[in-house]
């Protein structure tokens, strides 16, 4: 009994201290950063979906993907999720491949980067 205890305790204290506190860098980590966003779209995706998101730059057959809202919300079901998806592991709403060039972005981008970069996507408009 007092092994069953002990063992409750400590699964109950190990859960509490892996939660974030209010204000700490982990609880902020969730609300991405648009201007952050923006700096890292210029810098690892404007290149190929053009400065202002429409995209169509031509490799070979296939052109680069138009990223601008209310499009990309719509192709994406209006979730975050699936863009997420989509930046780092290449695959689209069907998680299905996407067209070469697009490459997944994942070990070198981070969540939170990603994240930043869909937050910045929202504010391009068609």
């Amino acid at each position: 009994m007092r092994q069953a205890i002990k063992a409750a305790l400590f699964l109950a204290a190990s859960l509490l201290t892996a939660l974030p506190l209010p204000g700490t860098a982990l609880a902020q980590a969730s609300s991405p950063d648009v201007a952050t966003g923006a700096t890292l779209y210029a810098d690892h995706c404007a290149k190929c979906h053009m400065a202002n998101g429409a995209g169509g730059k031509m490799f070979g057959s296939v052109a680069s993907a138009d990223l601008r809202a209310p499009g990309l919300e719509q192709t994406y079901h209006n979730n975050d999720n699936l863009i997420l998806r989509a930046v780092l592991e290449a695959k689209d709403q069907d998680d299905v491949p996407l067209n070469k060039p697009m490459h997944a972005w994942k070990g070198k981008l981070t969540t939170t980067q990603a994240r930043d970069i869909i937050a910045y996507l929202h504010t391009l408009r068609s």
